[in-house]
């Protein structure tokens, strides 16, 4: 089977999709998060 370069990028194109809805769907947590990892990153 090979692997072409529509294969690679439906498959990163579906990757950041799922990244974006994950994102969009737990948006609390996600701004929680990088606060917590800018004040860490602070000290």
């Amino acid at each position: 089977m090979k692997i072409s370069n529509r294969d690679i990028k439906i498959f990163f194109l579906g990757f950041a999709t799922l990244f974006i809805i994950q994102t969009i769907y737990d948006w609390d947590s996600t701004i929680g998060e990088i606060q917590r990892g800018w004040e860490a990153g602070s000290k």
